[in-house]
């Protein structure tokens, strides 16, 4: 269903594009069921890689349109890196995020609820449907998963670190900024006082009458601790300068492949390798066809690129000692499960004594600090950065 090379996601790109101005704005929030999906792109799997990355998809978005009439696509382009900005800010969500999952599955929760909605063996009819389409397909339209995540909340009062996390191992386009922090706002807990309550007209009108929920939808937030509301942000700290001397390689990952094209251009790289951190994955139980998505996309850069494939640091080295590199560059990895597997390979690259830096995109350094609030607040720093789309490489 999803393209694993960037000349088929640009070519699904150039074919929905022209679908992307009014049409999108006026059908997006259709969900006309599962093999009728002309009226979104289906490409958040390669955004959320950078296969395709935001930039990209605006630059052709603008070329088709005034900004006028792609605001609401770009706007959803956008989403993706606000959230991850803001999680950039705040990196101890995660960490509680990711304590208060355990918890769940070790000491408080019985699990036989839980077990049937994933099992997709709940009795609820259509929660089953999207449960099995979710598992099956490694996708669900944007305004299903809202309701899915509030009925899941609010509705059956499951814990929402383990709805987060069901998604988190079985969405192909989940990253850990975009898919904790949307459970995070439908429960409550990402904007203090508002929440996300699903209703059944909007779910019918929705589905364009396909669904029509055999239960009563709460219509009332369910009561949560407010232990996981949000630090104040911390400053970002800003890339180091890339090396200019001694032999240089260039490592890719697949939290952003497009470094294959943007920070290769800024080095003389001597070689290059990509690492899917597979153990890491398996630790957080993620799906086999998350990873063989993700193992496909990094591995066809790889091809592209006349590069080395890496499961394991161990690798990673073997590589970096066999081509004998002084330093080695990546693009700067998002909080998440980067966050277990890079401090690792710095400690294998300081005993070999190569240095590593890391270092994101200009589009990451200009709007990441616009994403300390709302969406709305860092929307407003969105045209900025799109004027400067013309430029094909800014302050890297």
């Amino acid at each position: 269903m999803f393209p694993t090379n960037k000349a088929l996601a640009t070519q699904h790109l150039e074919e929905f594009l022209p679908r992307a101005g009014i049409d999108y704005t006026s059908t997006r929030n259709y969900d006309y069921g599962r093999g009728w999906r002309q009226n979104v792109s289906m490409l958040s799997p390669c955004v959320r890689l950078r296969l395709l990355p935001e930039w990209e998809i605006c630059r052709k978005a603008l070329a088709h349109y005034k900004i006028s009439q792609a605001s609401k696509f770009i706007d959803e382009v956008c989403w993706r890196t606000y959230w991850k900005g803001w999680l950039e800010q705040r990196p101890s969500v995660w960490a509680t995020y990711l304590t208060e999952l355990k918890s769940e599955l070790t000491n408080r929760f019985d699990g036989s609820e839980y077990h049937k909605i994933t099992e997709g063996n709940s009795g609820i009819k259509f929660m089953d449907t999207w449960t099995r389409e979710l598992k099956e397909t490694g996708y669900l339209h944007n305004h299903t998963r809202m309701w899915y995540a509030s009925i899941w909340i609010h509705t059956l009062k499951l814990p929402w670190v383990l709805g987060a996390d069901f998604f988190m191992r079985h969405l192909l386009d989940a990253d850990p900024a975009s898919n904790t922090l949307s459970w995070r706002w439908v429960a409550g807990l990402h904007t203090p006082g508002k929440c996300y309550l699903a209703q059944a007209d909007n779910i019918r009108k929705f589905t364009n009458g396909q669904i029509n929920p055999d239960i009563q939808l709460a219509t009332e937030p369910a009561e949560l601790a407010l232990s996981t509301i949000q630090p104040e942000p911390e400053r970002l700290t800003h890339s180091k300068p890339l090396p200019t001397q001694g032999r240089i390689g260039l490592l890719l990952h697949d939290e952003d492949l497009s470094a294959a094209s943007w920070l290769k251009q800024t080095s003389n790289c001597e070689s290059i390798a990509g690492i899917l951190p597979v153990s890491d994955y398996r630790c957080h139980k993620l799906s086999a066809s998350v990873t063989e998505f993700r193992s496909a996309c990094l591995k066809e850069t790889l091809a592209e690129n006349d590069g080395t494939y890496c499961t394991t640091v161990e690798a990673v080295l073997d590589w970096a000692q066999a081509t004998k590199l002084d330093h080695v560059i990546m693009a700067q990895p998002s909080v998440g499960i980067w966050s277990e597997v890079l401090p690792t390979l710095e400690t294998a690259f300081n005993t070999q004594n190569i240095q590593l830096t890391t270092k994101r995109h200009w589009w990451d350094e200009q709007l990441f600090p616009h994403a300390t609030a709302g969406f709305f607040k860092f929307k407003k720093a969105i045209p900025s950065a799109l004027t400067q789309l013309e430029t094909p490489l800014l302050k890297l």
